[in-house]
C-alpha cells in the first residue's frame, strides 16, 4: 500500500513512511504466508523500494520467458516529495515468473525510464512511477510522474520494452491527462495516478486511473476516453468501493475509497473451463481488481465487475479477496496488501502479483494464485519462500 494521507493537499505533506519492494525475487512453494523478501544486493544495488510490478509472459522456442516493469525508488530521488515507491521505471527478467534479475537501462541505477531531468517545466521532474505498459509495434508505457505539488499521468514510447522516450502532450507539463479542478467532467484532484489502458472497441481507449476527489475527500478510480490513446477526455468517477458497510454492519475493507485498479476486458471469454460460474462473474464484460482502504488506513484487494466498463458492482459480496494477516505483527504484509497484477495463466488459474507493507514500512511483492476464479473467485492461496 502507500501512504493514502495528504493527497488532498499538497504531495509534500504526506506521511513520510517506507515503501516499495526491497527486492523482487519470488518464492515458489506456498504456504499461508511470506516472510519478508531481502533485497538482492548484486541485482539491485542502488534500489531501496520498488513496486506497482506489470508482468508479461512469453512462450518462446526455448521455454518461457518473463518481464516485469516496476517503480523504484533510490537515495537520489527527494525522500520529502512523497513517500511512494516511486522514482523511477525498471525491468526485470526471469525464466519461471519467480525468481528475478535486473535488466540494466541507460538511466540512473540501471532505469528504463527515468525522471524528467530535460525539460524543467515537465510533469514528471520529482518522481515517476508506473501505471501500465502495452507492447506492440509501438510499445507504449502509461506513467504516473510528479513535481512535488501533485500527480499526473504521461506517455512513453519504446520499440524494445526497455528504452523509453516520452511522448510530449498537449498540457504545457507534457502530461497526457492533468490533475483537474472539476471542469469538463473530471475530477476536482490533486492526484492522477496510476493509469492503465483497455481497448473498449475500436478506436475507442479507456483510461482507468487513481485520483482523490476534493470534494467527497475520497480516493476513487476515474475514467477517460481516447481516440488514439494518446489525447485524453476525462468522463469523471466511476468506482469508489463496495458501499461502505461489510459483514454485521461493520465498516467494509474498501470504506475509505479505492485506488491502483487493473481492469481486465473479456478475462473470462477465453481458455476457461465449461463448468458453472458464479454469480459474480454470469456475464462481465470487465472485471476490476482494486486496491481497497480500510478505515485503519490498511489496504487489501478486493474486485468489481461491469457490463460496460462505466458502471461496477463489488464481487465477493462486497469481501476482500486478499487482507493482510491478522494473527502475526512480523509477517512481511501485516500493515496492507495492494498494486494487484492479475494474469491468466489458462484453465481457469490467475496469478496475481501484489505488493505488501510489513508494520516497520518495509514493502515487497508478494504472489497469489486462484485455482478456479470463474466458479470460486475467493478462493486465494499466497505463495512463500521455501
Amino acid at each position: 500500500g502507500f501512504s493514502y494521507s495528504g493527497f488532498g493537499r499538497r504531495a509534500s505533506f504526506a506521511r513520510k513512511s517506507a515503501n516499495g519492494l526491497r527486492s523482487v525475487k519470488m518464492p515458489k512453494t506456498r504456504a499461508s504466508a511470506l516472510p519478508t523478501l531481502k533485497p538482492d544486493e548484486a541485482s539491485f544495488t542502488g534500489i531501496t523500494s520498488v513496486g506497482s510490478p506489470v508482468v508479461h509472459r512469453y512462450m518462446r522456442d526455448e521455454g518461457e520467458e518473463w518481464k516485469m516493469w516496476f517503480q523504484g525508488r533510490d537515495a537520489g530521488i527527494e525522500p520529502e516529495i512523497v513517500s511512494l515507491s516511486t522514482g523511477r521505471i525498471f525491468r526485470a527478467t526471469s525464466t519461471d515468473g519467480f525468481t528475478w534479475e535486473k535488466e540494466e537501462g541507460v538511466g540512473t541505477f540501471g532505469s528504463s525510464l527515468d525522471v524528467n531531468i530535460d525539460e524543467w517545466w515537465g510533469f514528471d521532474t520529482a518522481h515517476v512511477g508506473l501505471g501500465d505498459v502495452r507492447l506492440g509495434d509501438s510499445g507504449k508505457v502509461m506513467t504516473t510522474g510528479g513535481d512535488g505539488a501533485g500527480f499526473a499521468g504521461g506517455v512513453a514510447l519504446s520499440q524494445d520494452g526497455m528504452n523509453w522516450s516520452r511522448l510530449e502532450g498537449e498540457h504545457p507539463t507534457g502530461c497526457a491527462l492533468d490533475i483537474g479542478s472539476g471542469d469538463e467532467g473530471g475530477p476536482q484532484s490533486s492526484l492522477i495516478g496510476w493509469p492503465q489502458v483497455v481497448n473498449h472497441q475500436e478506436r475507442v481507449f479507456r483510461m482507468y486511473f487513481t485520483t482523490f476527489d476534493s470534494t467527497s475527500q475520497r480516493y476513487s478510480i476515474g475514467l477517460a476516453t481516447s481516440e488514439d490513446s494518446f489525447k485524453w477526455s476525462p468522463l469523471g468517477l466511476v468506482f469508489g468501493g463496495s458501499g461502505g458497510q461489510g459483514e454485521s454492519g461493520s465498516a467494509s475493507f474498501d470504506c475509505a475509497g479505492v485506488a491502483r485498479a487493473q481492469v481486465l476486458k473479456d478475462m473470462c471469454a477465453e481458455g476457461w473451463p465449461a463448468g458453472g460460474r458464479s454469480k459474480d462473474l454470469a456475464v462481465v464484460p470487465y472485471t476490476m481488481f482494486y486496491e481497497g482502504i480500510g478505515s485503519d488506513g490498511r489496504s487489501s484487494i478486493g474486485f468489481a465487475t461491469s457490463s460496460d466498463g462505466v458502471k461496477w458492482t463489488a464481487g465477493n459480496e462486497g469481501k476482500a479477496l486478499l487482507e493482510p494477516p491478522n494473527d502475526d505483527e512480523s509477517a512481511w504484509e501485516v500493515q496492507s496488501v495492494g498494486s494487484p497484477f492479475v494474469m491468466n495463466m489458462g484453465g481457469g488459474a490467475l496469478r496475481m502479483y501484489y505488493s505488501g507493507t510489513s508494520k516497520d514500512g518495509v514493502s515487497s511483492i508478494g504472489c497469489a494464485e486462484c485455482d478456479d476464479f470463474i466458479q470460486d473467485p475467493s478462493n486465494w492461496r499466497r505463495v512463500s519462500a521455501s
